[in-house]
């Protein structure tokens, strides 16, 4: 049994019970505080919930649950004691004293530890889904993508999405959208595998010396003069492999 999960459904259980007391019994203020607290432990519970249901589908991809730090499960144990004294207490008690029950400070922090763990928690699962799209990342996908001359833009445009992909850190992220988030760098790893090699079978298809220039052509540097060879002067005298070609002059 996961301890944060008990905690909030105990706070919930509890709340629920004291929000179900005849109005008659109560004014209106102790109403109110009732419901607001038991609107705070639903929303905890909820939360963790949304998160412990992707644990498994996580998994599948390599994933292991985030641990619960040692001082973390301290203060849950020391809440979940609070709700458990709390609820003793309560019972056959009137509206007045619920009210003031639920006012105290025990409670007031057993709430908190609720809301704050589920917050975390979901913090972790970011983290944890951000560590492995680093050791996801395949190998040059820093790499600038060129559409080189008789490859496929559809092809150079999708690659860029993956590296996209790949370069958005993965933060703030709800439970169902990590599990979205995950299986799309599984699809992206694999598509950039299967893919990326083929933007430089053009290439592959050129004399080499053209090869060679268009390779340094694509670099921030250029292609330097020496690789204007008679290969690459007639292949380049070809308007059709010089469409989208650009000259750039630099100092």
């Amino acid at each position: 049994m996961h301890p944060p999960e008990s905690l909030a459904s105990r706070a919930e259980a509890l709340l629920n019970r004291l929000a179900q007391v005849e109005a008659q019994e109560a004014d209106q203020q102790a109403r109110v505080e009732i419901e607001k607290a038991r609107v705070r432990a639903g929303g905890a519970r909820e939360d963790l919930d949304s998160a412990l249901r992707v644990i498994p589908l996580l998994a599948e991809h390599g994933l292991a649950q985030p641990a619960v730090r040692k001082a973390t499960a301290g203060e849950i144990a020391k809440a979940r004691t609070a709700l458990r004294t709390t609820a003793t207490m309560i019972v056959g008690a009137s509206i007045g004293d619920v009210a003031s029950r639920i006012r105290s400070q025990s409670v007031n922090s057993a709430l908190d530890t609720a809301g704050k763990f589920s917050r975390s928690f979901l913090v972790d699962l970011n983290r944890s889904v951000d560590t492995k799209r680093m050791q996801m990342r395949p190998d040059g996908i820093e790499q600038p993508i060129v559409a080189y001359p008789g490859s496929s833009e559809a092809l150079a445009a999708r690659l860029r999405r993956i590296q996209s992909l790949f370069a958005r850190k993965v933060e703030n992220l709800s439970p169902d959208d990590l599990v979205k988030r995950l299986q799309d760098l599984d699809d992206g790893a694999a598509s950039w595998a299967a893919d990326r090699p083929k933007l430089d079978q053009s290439l592959e298809r050129q004399h080499p010396e053209v090869s060679e220039f268009l390779r340094y052509a694509a670099t921030e540097d250029g292609a330097p003069w020496r690789l204007i060879t008679p290969a690459v002067r007639a292949w380049l005298s070809d308007p059709e492999n010089t469409v989208n070609l650009r000259i750039v002059l630099r100092s």
